[in-house]
């Protein structure tokens, strides 16, 4: 109490010195500038992701490596102090290279990381529950290049919460001419009241070029009135073509073969010939431009088998011979049927595959199956299936090989976490490392696997509203968080096309490093790139996850490249 008194009962000269101090430190703030949020600013690569409340780290410059014609992402994440920052914002300098090169600051494109709570974890779930950077808010309108206002959602200028992050993804793409070479430039980022921040830049260009046409061939599904419907535009109307084209550009883009849509397919006569005239056009831009590698024909008729037979046999014929005349019959393939599983299933892959091999020779047979039946009493479908589609979690090397020495092909694909105890594979569902995106383009490599399925990118409808739930596949008790859906719709964002994810990100990060391996076995060394791949995945079920060893092992590839190419 007396200690209390005398506090309060301080002289005034005390009281004076104390205010005329502050006054003197405000004096000097106003002179300084406004008080600072202690905005912090630094990088990590594609393969992390950084939570909301994770703890900044000290990592102030992004090193890149990337060959021509390829994407390379890096992250700059921006954290706020104890006051939140507002009107974050982020540009990019040009990147100068050797000679006088520069890669323009045009080729670096900004997207802020949009965060979804799972709140019900996956089965199997590596990372749990809580706040996951996943879709990717373009700074910019990608058919315009002007910022995006309308929506739910804008890239930037964006707020950060006090002592949060956020990070922002950032693809460079390395043009077909680049020089090759060291370029460095950098990436500015500023806010309100706060001192702008330089991020320095570097990036090696390989003296390599990633073909335009993606070796590995895939099938992620249709769009349909899936999009139609985030969009609110009827399926097959003019908007809904625009709509459609933009979720096939980005596909391509992230090296996927987008679905060629049903109305540039030839029209198909009562008799089952063909007539391709009013269609022809369009469909031979679409295959160029987008550098199809499959061509998927339907059975036609509700019984192709019976009385739709002999439709189906002229149809299969004039089909093929279309596509043979232009060039694209080695992309041909009936998807027969999907994951047959009991015995009526596997009798209707045979009765169809005879159908189609009878009808025309050339035409591939694809089944989502792997050469061994689960249950032998099934019967076989070898004989019957051509491009054989595997499930990671049923995956077994000896069958699979007998069949790729047998002259047949190999895909693979993945639905759902449904591994047996202890025998995991990777996972595409949100809560998994993003490493699981990128390695099975790895472990196809591994077991001579030239083709990626997915059932499709763009499943929504039963999330609600999949920027705030991303709980997409829900089975019983089970929840699926993300499955399906690669892409967000970008109605939310303003856009009348697709949003796209760090996950998608990855799996187009794994498709570019099985470049990497098809350019060094090309030049006569498929034996080291062997021994790379199998160093990082030794099976579809043990994999190297520290992400640092295939960085390792993607620049050694990379060096391995340049130093043939001389």
């Amino acid at each position: 109490m007396e200690d209390m008194s005398q506090q309060r009962g301080c002289s005034r000269a005390r009281r004076w010195a104390i205010w005329s101090g502050l006054g003197q430190l405000a004096a000097w703030l106003v002179a300084a500038g406004p008080v600072s949020a202690a905005m912090n600013v630094y990088t990590v690569d594609g393969m992390v992701r950084v939570r909301p409340t994770d703890p900044p780290r000290s990592s102030p410059a992004a090193r890149l490596e990337a060959a021509r014609n390829e994407y390379e992402p890096f992250q700059v994440v921006v954290h706020a102090g104890d006051s939140a920052l507002e009107e974050v914002s982020l540009a990019a300098t040009d990147l100068r290279g050797p000679g006088g090169q520069r890669l323009s600051r045009r080729h670096l494109t900004f997207y802020r990381e949009h965060y979804v709570e799972v709140t019900r974890p996956s089965p199997k779930s590596k990372e749990g529950a809580g706040w996951y950077p996943d879709a990717l808010v373009p700074f910019l309108n990608p058919e315009t290049g002007q910022p995006l206002r309308s929506g739910r959602f804008q890239g930037a200028p964006f707020a950060v919460n006090p002592n949060a992050n956020q990070p922002v993804w950032i693809d460079v793409f390395v043009p077909k001419e680049t020089a090759p070479g060291d370029y460095s430039g950098t990436v500015t980022v500023s806010a309100r009241n706060e001192a702008v921040v330089q991020v320095p830049v570097q990036l090696r260009v390989w003296d390599f070029t990633l073909p335009d046409t993606p070796s590995m061939r895939a099938n992620f599904g249709e769009f349909d009135d899936r999009i139609a419907a985030a969009h609110r535009v009827k399926v097959d109307s003019p908007a809904f073509r625009v709509i459609e084209r933009r979720y096939a550009e980005a596909l391509a883009a992230h090296r996927i073969c987008p679905p060629i849509p049903g109305y540039l397919y030839p029209k198909v006569l009562t008799d089952g010939d063909i007539d391709p005239e009013a269609t022809h056009a369009a469909l031979k831009e679409w295959m160029d431009h987008f550098h199809v590698t499959g061509f998927p024909i339907n059975l036609i008729g509700r019984e192709p088998v019976g009385r739709d037979r002999a439709r189906n046999v002229r149809y299969l014929r004039a089909m093929y011979a279309y596509l043979k005349a232009n060039g694209w019959a080695r992309f041909a393939y009936v998807y027969v049927l999907d994951e047959p599983n009991d015995a009526a299933a596997y009798e209707q892959v045979r009765l169809r595959a005879r159908l189609i091999h009878e009808a025309q020779p050339g035409i591939q047979v694809l089944c989502t199956e792997q050469p061994q039946p689960q249950d032998p009493a099934w019967g076989t479908l070898v004989g019957s299936v051509d491009l054989w589609v595997p499930l990671w979690t049923l995956f077994e090397e000896k069958p699979a090989a007998e069949r790729l020495a047998a002259g047949e092909e190999l895909w693979s694909y993945t639905a759902l976490c449904q591994g047996a105890k202890g025998q995991d594979t990777p996972y595409w569902e949100i809560d998994f490392p993003l490493l699981d995106y990128r390695i099975p383009a790895w472990m196809n490599w591994r077991y001579g696997a030239t083709g990626l399925l997915y059932w499709t990118t763009v499943y929504w409808q039963k999330a609600g509203d999949v920027w705030g739930n991303p709980a997409t596949y829900v089975p019983g008790r089970s929840c699926y968080n993300g499955e399906g859906s690669l892409f967000y719709p970008g109605a939310d964002v303003g856009y009348a096309g697709p949003v796209t994810s760090m996950r998608l990100k990855q799996i187009r990060e794994g498709l570019e490093d099985y470049e990497y391996m098809r350019l060094l076995a090309e030049r006569g060394q498929k034996a080291v790139a062997d021994r790379l791949v199998r160093r990082e995945a030794e099976s579809w079920t043990k994999w190297d996850e520290e992400a640092s060893h295939l960085y390792r092992a993607r620049e050694e590839l990379a060096r391995r490249i340049t130093s043939l190419a001389r």
